[in-house]
């Protein structure tokens, strides 16, 4: 039985597995143009010559001699096209070939120029832990930041790493933060950013002749380097992270009008009691100037909204109060409520019933309720609004900063396979997925 492998089973790790020999099979004009570029192979049988021919000193065999084979291999398919990869492979099928077939131009591991290298990427031989210097000079605010969280987190990780002044020549990886400072060593990445003049893109090209990677925070400066004539295989990208100590910013929700639930529903008061069952405290805050409110308010208060009530009316207070509310509260039919106009005034959102001269002030209500599901519903799609702005950077945690680093350094170094550093190819587009957009768009 003859295997088809494919794109992303690595060949190397197939040889490890296996530990088949490996012959080749395909068009000796091919074999000539990527001799360099193949593994250790043993034979080599040309498709289209039927006997045994001397090629720049190398024996190359028959189709008919794959008869020869009396047990399984690895065949290195060197034909270029999918259809002709197939074809090739039932050629092989009926001459008796047993093992596994690997397309040389459909393979991640020889692909041409995969990595923008004219070379294949291989495997080095990887040595007992990774040392990192981090080389950078500031001592003062969000550099020094970059490289105390990338150190932490790579001392966490395992990474022996550590922040210098300098190069550090045993160092496997000299990361320098920012690119301006950089001295050429070995293995150096620069942190990209700030590139705002002409002299920095010319700086930049020079610097790229020696570093390795070029490593920016943003697509949009990678194509603007591009664009300008830096190299694009020595630039990729890892987005910033973020410190996740910011609280997300509450709605204000801004209610003044007495609570007559004692008396009568007019206002429908104790029914917020339902609007916001289910609503995240996180998410508002309310402020309430108005009689009769307490009983309703501790009860907001131990669902955990955070509530500013004020039961008398002051009209310096309540000026105060309506230019700091995001959203106007009003849920009765009455008419209308005075609070509306002020609220229009001071720029504020509504979430209020559409009756009376609400309809009539020139503007349409942005939340038009009438019923308490209405109204909920209101709560709930600004919750929801606001809870989609901060899941944009949920994910940008200083760790995944890190790991991408990581990997774009092993792909530097050549310590891991193509097959284990692209993993992560559906969970993010920077970082080492970035080195070559092309490929990642496929």
């Amino acid at each position: 039985m003859l295997e088809l492998i494919g794109f992303k089973k690595d060949y190397y790790e197939l040889k490890k597995e296996t530990g088949l020999k490996t012959i080749v099979y395909g068009s000796l004009e091919e074999l000539i143009a990527n001799r360099d570029n193949m593994p250790n192979y043993e034979l080599f049988f040309d498709k289209d010559a039927d006997s045994e021919k001397q090629v720049d000193g190398e024996t190359v065999y028959g189709i008919k001699e794959l008869k020869t084979l009396l047990e399984p291999v690895i065949v290195l398919v060197c034909i270029v096209g999918g259809k002709r990869f197939i074809d090739a492979c039932e050629d092989l099928r009926k001459f008796g070939v047993e093992g596994y077939a690997v397309h040389f131009f459909n393979n991640i591991t020889f692909v041409d120029n995969f990595w923008s290298s004219s070379n294949s990427y291989r495997v080095s031989e990887v040595k007992p832990g990774l040392k990192v210097n981090i080389v950078c000079r500031d001592t003062g605010w969000i550099f020094r930041k970059f490289a105390e969280k990338i150190e932490g987190n790579l001392i966490e990780l395992g990474v022996d790493a550590k922040i210098t002044d300098d190069p550090d020549d045993k160092a496997d990886i000299n990361h320098h933060i920012p690119y301006v400072f950089y001295k050429p060593f070995k293995n150096d990445t620069l942190m990209i950013t700030h590139v705002d003049a002409s002299k920095k893109v010319d700086l930049l090209k020079k610097q790229l002749e020696t570093a390795a990677m070029g490593i920016c925070m943003s697509k949009d400066t990678v194509d603007k380097l591009s664009m300008w004539g830096v190299p694009r295989e020595k630039l990729c990208y890892v987005n910033p992270a973020h410190d996740h100590l910011i609280k997300p910013h509450k709605y204000v929700i801004g209610i003044t009008h007495k609570c007559h639930d004692g008396e009568d529903v007019r206002k429908r008061a104790t029914a917020l009691l339902d609007v916001i069952d289910g609503v995240s405290p996180e998410y508002f805050k309310f402020k309430i100037m108005g009689a009769g409110w307490n009983a309703i308010v501790e009860e907001m208060r131990r669902k955990g909204f955070e509530v500013e009530l004020h039961d008398d009316f002051d009209i310096e207070i309540y000026t105060r109060l309506m230019s700091s509310i995001d959203y106007f509260l009003y849920m009765g039919f009455d008419e209308g409520t005075m609070g509306y106009l002020d609220a229009l005034y001071a720029g504020a959102g509504t979430i209020v019933t559409p009756q009376g001269y609400h309809l009539d002030m020139g503007r349409g209500i942005d939340y038009p309720c009438r019923t308490i599901s209405e109204f909920h519903e209101a709560f709930i799609d600004l919750q929801n609004k606001r809870r989609k702005i901060v899941d944009s950077v949920e994910a940008y945690t200083w760790r995944l900063y890190t790991e991408k680093l990581l990997t774009i350094w092993k792909f530097i170094l050549k310590q891991e396979p193509i097959t284990e550093i692209y993993k992560n190819q559906s969970e993010y587009m920077d970082g080492i997925f970035s080195v070559l957009p092309e490929e990642n768009r496929l």
